[in-house]
């Protein structure tokens, strides 16, 4: 038949190696690298959390214990109080750092040289080490620490950081929001600088209040940035370990012990590797949980705006 459609075979050739994309090849020694220092180690501890075994007795193998360790380490009072302290610290912590965050990226967002320097200063807490900053507040909350001299000043009387549980709280957390805001700050500011401008200025034409344009303009169009910045600091700040280590060391008792802390002792202090592994698990567990919710709300966000 003349008007018959003949099919055409695809006549492509199987790629070959040496026509791999190049960025391929440029990827690969990376995720070997990952794939050797993350995804071995984490296999590995997921083993090992069905495991009971002492690293301090070598010559004995790990014993199969199936759920055995995460039974025992959801029984143990210590972590329960250790998963409090540590939701209690991300959320009181994150919380006051996003409000405070907020309020110097709206003064520090527009004004002259002034404004820069003093910018540029905020950021010092940020740079500096865990390790320096809970040495450096461990001394300026010393019982008769600047601190404490300077609420004498004022007729107050001396705070024993170190001593009462609930002042020893406090005081990481607000060593902790000390050192994390500015980075909430610059985020934010960043966010704020790259608002458009045209919304702003009809509502100040139409007679808008500084209050409305940030209730109804600035802080809608800013909470995608918040919602972002408030999950990665959450997901850092529950994995405090440095700065509480130097500053109580999870003490007095266990009113500062967060589960960073706990998983080093029972793994580094106690040698029950099991347990570790397990509580780790866990913990990695609820990080990937709140972190699926966090990108969920923060994709309905978007979707709304």
């Amino acid at each position: 038949m003349a008007g018959a459609a003949v099919p055409v075979r695809d006549r492509r050739k199987p790629r070959r190696w040496s026509e791999t994309p190049v960025y391929v090849l440029f990827l690969l020694p990376a995720v070997l690298f990952l794939a050797f220092t993350s995804l071995y180690p984490l296999s590995r501890t997921l083993w090992l959390s069905f495991h009971h075994w002492l690293m301090n007795k070598p010559n004995v193998p790990p014993q199969w214990v199936g759920l055995g360790e995460y039974q025992a380490t959801l029984a143990d009072q210590v972590f329960r109080t250790s998963a409090l302290n540590t939701a209690i610290f991300g959320l009181g912590t994150v919380a006051a750092e996003l409000v405070l965050g907020l309020i110097l990226a709206l003064a520090v967002s527009n004004g002259g040289g002034g404004i820069r320097v003093a910018r540029s200063l905020l950021l010092v807490p940020m740079i500096m080490t865990p390790v320096v900053v809970g040495v450096l507040w461990r001394i300026l909350l010393f019982d008769k620490g600047l601190v404490n001299y300077l609420l004498s000043l004022v007729g107050l009387g001396p705070v024993f950081w170190f001593v009462d549980p609930r002042w020893a709280f406090i005081g990481v957390m607000l060593v902790d929001i000390w050192q994390w805001t500015p980075f909430v700050m610059i985020v934010l500011t960043a966010a704020l600088a790259s608002l458009p401008s045209e919304p702003f200025r009809a509502a100040l034409i139409d007679g808008a209040s500084r209050w409305q344009v940030f209730r109804y303009l600035t802080l809608p169009m800013l909470l995608p940035a918040l919602v972002v910045t408030g999950l990665l600091r959450f997901m850092d700040a529950i994995k405090v370990f440095d700065t509480i280590y130097v500053l109580t060391n999870g003490g007095p008792g266990y009113a500062t012990e967060m589960l960073s802390s706990y998983i080093y002792k029972q793994g580094l202090r106690y040698f029950n590797i099991g347990s570790a592994a397990a509580a780790s698990w866990m913990f990695l567990l609820v990080i990937v949980a709140i972190a699926i919710v966090m990108i969920r709300l923060r994709s309905r966000i978007g979707r709304v705006e």
